[in-house]
């Protein structure tokens, strides 16, 4: 069965004999003013990175204390404990950057489906992915995408209708009255820009018939100056020259005009394998008055060479990067949303116990950095490992 007695002795995830674990708990929530905090962040990340299957608090108690008290503890923690999770997700993200280089910024979205409304930012939506609607909890996430990982680095949570104005609703979930809550189509642009703040060089790779945003998010995010590649759905551009309305993609990249040096071709294929035939023309985006919305940006449609399936719409400032260089960094799409999905397999991602926003980000904080370590030194369970097989085999006994 699980290992727990090591664990509660050594405080140490199961093969962490170099004490890994320590150092990053140190790292990341060092700065917590008490000492039971930083306690608390040590347990609450080695039973997520313990407990096979679902981290409940009890569950994940049981794997690191002997108390009595420990799940009462983890859930005063992560609910009520008034520590800001904004300097342990910085630390987070700079502990990612020195590891590895990074290649670009991602956004990807964590949807936690809820059957009561009471929860901070619950709300009946149409989800992309299951293509229904849910009653859920909708949270954006950034992520530092590299060659070789991604890693989720700041959250928000989406707070539409009566979330953005209720009184009342806002204080049963302890939202802050001075807490910064973007509206939901500014959430994605809110994170780009705390981020960018203090990192520039690194591009935003994102795709825009996920995400949710502004009309004027690419004009707005072409301002930032951080560099962008944007899946789109071919309703946000207009020609460089000529009539000022919106036109389709598919108009525009058999009308416009080719950007000189940004040329069509094969080139290597970012679906999986084999190539990819891509054309591309310049294009101006549909709203916004600036000059960086005047300026010529890049459409590249990209399709499997062999004829099938759909085509992908991009837009982009890189356009020095050519369409090869641009479609590699149109890969990083989907690291993003595989890393939402391994942490809601493995690291409890969808488990958060709890209503409160201050919870929901504690959580949201927690959860990253377990998905973070794992990347970094492969500690702990994972669902189908020899683990969490004589877990079963013992509970069967």
């Amino acid at each position: 069965m699980l290992n727990s007695a090591d664990i509660r002795r050594h405080g140490r995830v199961p093969g962490d004999s170099d004490g890994h674990l320590e150092e990053f708990v140190d790292r990341l929530f060092g700065d917590l003013p008490r000492a039971d905090q930083r306690n608390r962040s040590r347990e609450y990340l080695t039973g997520l990175l313990v407990t096979p299957g679902k981290k409940s608090l009890r569950r994940m108690a049981a794997a690191v204390s002997t108390s009595p008290y420990a799940s009462q503890a983890l859930q005063q923690f992560v609910n009520v404990s008034p520590w800001d999770w904004r300097p342990p997700r910085r630390a987070l993200a700079e502990w990612v950057e020195e590891r590895r280089p990074t290649l670009a910024w991602t956004l990807a979205l964590a949807v936690a489906p809820k059957r009561g409304d009471h929860s901070a930012g619950v709300h009946r939506r149409f989800v992309p992915g299951p293509d229904r609607a849910l009653n859920c909890q909708l949270g954006v996430g950034l992520f530092l995408s590299s060659e070789d990982a991604c890693v989720p680095v700041d959250w928000r949570l989406v707070l539409p209708g009566r979330w953005a104005t209720d009184t009342a609703a806002r204080a049963a979930v302890r939202i802050p009255e001075d807490e910064h809550t973007p509206a939901e189509g500014a959430c994605a642009l809110d994170l780009v820009r705390v981020q960018a703040a203090g990192r520039r060089g690194v591009p935003l790779v994102v795709d825009l018939t996920q995400v949710p945003h502004e009309a004027t998010f690419l004009a707005d995010l072409a301002a930032l100056g951080t560099g962008f590649v944007a899946q789109v759905p071919g309703t946000l551009l207009r020609p460089p020259n000529g009539r000022p309305g919106p036109a389709a993609a598919g108009h525009l990249v058999r009308c416009a005009a080719v950007l000189p040096g940004f040329g069509s071709g094969i080139v290597p294929g970012v679906r999986g394998r084999g190539h990819s035939r891509v054309r591309t023309c310049a294009v101006r985006l549909a709203h916004g008055t600036s000059a960086a919305d005047r300026r010529p940006l890049g459409l590249v449609v990209e399709q499997p060479a062999d004829g099938t399936g759909t085509p992908r719409w991009f837009v982009t400032d890189l356009t020095h990067l050519g369409p090869g260089g641009v479609l590699k960094l149109a890969g990083t799409l989907g690291r993003s949303a595989s890393a939402v999905r391994e942490m809601e397999r493995d690291h409890g991602l969808l488990d958060f116990e709890g209503r409160s926003y201050p919870g929901w980000h504690h959580h949201m904080t927690l959860v990253s950095a377990a998905y973070a370590y794992r990347q970094a030194f492969g500690g702990g369970t994972r669902p189908g490992s020899e683990l969490r097989a004589r877990t079963r085999m013992t509970r069967a006994a």
